[in-house]
């Protein structure tokens, strides 16, 4: 029996051939869609894993109703020394001390106060003239540090006003008049109460640690009257 020879049909021929064009194109574009979609996760990927490694650090802030935060927070422990200059009635003479305060709100702070003078120019006058020397002066008094913020500020300028006792030892001296009259004789020791006021600046350089200048004029009573000054800078520290 005759076979026929196998007829190709052109149609089903280009059908076939488009349909394999077609699959490859969409494999082609399917790809292309893969790549994009890959690109696109990428940065956002690396974003998250770098926000889960370093999470942002929340920035200080302070109670705007009790002020907690700021270094003039009120319950705020202040503890510091100082070094300076008291003057009498010649020339400046080296003192130094310390001082407590606590701050009862944010503009007033109670302090206590100790200093060491130990060269206070005084006069002793007689019928020959009038002689200066100098006496040991010991001062302990206390106060209030008004304080005047501003806004939040490091530098916190400030009034002060106090009061206190002055104590002087017992003092031998030995005074020659300008005349070469010469005499010896003894400051019996006294304590007496003295008022004082002045201002000063405080600096914060962070919530712990400050920097402070005063300056001030002390009136005594008693055994000596004339005023006197004293100037100091100092470091403190401040705890609640």
């Amino acid at each position: 029996m005759r076979s026929e020879p196998a007829v190709h049909k052109p149609g089903l021929v280009h059908s076939t051939e488009r349909g394999h064009v077609k699959i490859a194109e969409c494999f082609g574009l399917r790809r292309k869609c893969l790549y994009i979609l890959i690109a696109s996760m990428l940065p956002g990927a690396a974003v998250r894993a770098v926000a889960q490694q370093d999470p942002p650090q929340p920035q200080p802030q302070h109670d705007k109703q009790t002020n907690i935060g700021l270094p003039t927070a009120p319950g705020n422990t202040e503890v510091g020394g100082f070094i300076g200059g008291s003057y009498g009635l010649d020339s400046w003479r080296v003192m130094g001390g310390g001082n407590v305060a606590y701050a009862l709100t944010r503009y007033i702070m109670p302090y206590g106060e100790f200093s060491y003078l130990p060269g206070i120019s005084r006069q002793i006058s007689n019928s020959n003239g009038n002689v200066n020397y100098d006496v040991r002066l010991i001062d302990f008094h206390g106060g209030v540090h008004i304080r005047f913020p501003l806004g939040q500020s490091k530098t916190v300028p400030y009034a002060v006003a106090g009061a206190g006792i002055i104590h002087s030892g017992k003092t031998p001296i030995t005074v020659a008049f300008p005349d070469g009259f010469t005499v010896s004789d003894t400051i019996a020791a006294s304590t007496d109460f003295a008022v004082n006021f002045g201002a000063g600046l405080r600096y914060y350089a962070t919530e712990r640690l400050g920097f402070r200048v005063e300056g001030k004029v002390y009136k005594p009573t008693g055994t000596y009257t004339t005023p006197f000054y004293k100037i100091e800078v100092g470091v403190f520290f401040q705890f609640r």
